[in-house]
């Protein structure tokens, strides 16, 4: 099966670009079709290939890149070309542009996946500011949630990673009789090994969007009360730049940036567990790769936190905004015995892998691919 991925921005640091998930689809040939990539993205999977545009894009908020993205690609292959034709399955993967909706056009199924409204961006981040800084985030996200419930009342085929994530699109957008695909995230158990026995840090944390719903200010405080007490920390991932200088002010708080994945994989090994403060999540995906490294994962029951935990362990999950209790259940966790810490992480693992697993999340795209075509 040939299907062609429409991505904006292809970032690994980002969620839902799943280039492990590509190459999990053994039976699937890829072509993403990009305006720009990282420049630390990974090798692509062997099945895999990118055409990238490189054209000039404004930025993600009042919708500029996405619509200048669908304006350049579909001027270089308008609905009429044969370039559609190649293809079984056109993949929207978290595109907001509304001229895609062309794309049902071309006689070849769509199908657009989202891992959760931009609405929940637009509402925390409101919730999370002033009310100046509230009125500017309506502005920012006026357009953006416009043309996100428009694609999915158009769209035939809608994927998302939750049922918590397809019960909020259904809920925002009044999407109450579209039938939403639910894929869940999955995790390569070949790369995120189990971790070390002995650690250089306590507690990694990783960011890599700038944006009220990941939750900083609650980072800072539990960084502040972990620092406080001695623990060791290890900060990943982009941070604007007063974050980069509140990390700088907090004792026993190593930045990395970000870092390329083998990297992320060895820092994570060698942190003791990982701390989540989103406000909102889709998935979590970073939860399931500390779990599959025998890490377990402290975060805020918020989004689908409590859906991908609770089957694992619904202790290491904390009332939204509750500082003390995360900072609380990391202490009792440091608290174990290495070999006990060892046993956890061991259970962690088999669990995560077994609901988790990369090769089953394949097999389930793969499986709503043939339904589709």
């Amino acid at each position: 099966m040939n299907v062609c991925i429409l991505d904006p921005i292809l970032d690994v640091f980002k969620g839902g670009n799943h280039l492990s998930l590509f190459a999990a689809c053994k039976d699937t040939q890829f072509t993403i079709v990009t305006n720009r990539t990282n420049p630390k993205s990974p090798d692509l999977p062997s099945n895999t290939k990118v055409i990238t545009l490189n054209k000039r894009s404004g930025p993600f908020y009042y919708g500029f890149a996405h619509f200048l993205y669908a304006h350049y690609l579909l001027k270089k292959y308008p609905v009429s070309s044969k370039f559609w034709k190649q293809f079984d399955l056109i993949h929207l993967n978290q595109t907001l542009s509304p001229q895609l909706k062309k794309l049902n056009k071309t006689g070849v199924p769509v199908l657009y996946s989202i891992h959760h409204p931009v609405s929940v961006d637009r509402m925390i981040a409101i919730k999370e500011s002033t009310f100046l800084e509230g009125l500017r985030w309506r502005a920012r996200y006026a357009l953006l949630r416009k043309w996100q419930k428009m694609l999915c009342r158009k769209m035939p085929n809608i994927m998302t990673v939750s049922n918590s994530s397809s019960n909020q699109i259904k809920k925002d957008y009044k999407c109450k009789n579209k039938n939403i695909n639910v894929v869940y995230n999955g995790v390569d158990g070949d790369i995120f090994t189990l971790g070390n026995k002995e650690t250089n840090y306590d507690v990694i944390a990783l960011g890599s969007f700038i944006h009220p719903r990941k939750g900083f200010k609650y980072l800072e405080k539990i960084y502040k009360e972990l620092s406080s007490k001695g623990y060791c920390i290890a900060d990943v991932g982009r941070r604007s730049n007063e974050q980069q200088n509140i990390l700088n002010s907090i004792p026993n708080v190593t930045t990395f940036g970000t870092i390329d994945q083998d990297k992320l994989i060895g820092l994570m090994q060698d942190s003791s567990c990982l701390v989540l403060t989103a406000l909102y999540e889709g998935f979590g995906l970073s939860i399931i790769e500390a779990l599959s490294a025998g890490r377990p994962a402290f975060a805020f029951d918020v989004g689908a936190i409590r859906e991908v935990l609770e089957p694992i362990d619904d202790s290491i999950i904390s009332p939204p905004r509750d500082i003390d209790s995360i900072v609380s259940k990391i202490e009792s966790y440091l608290s174990l015995s290495e070999s006990d810490r060892m046993e956890k992480g061991n259970e962690y693992r088999k669990k995560v892998l077994d609901l988790y697993s990369i090769d089953k999340s394949g097999k389930s795209l793969e499986a709503l691919y043939k339904k589709i075509v």
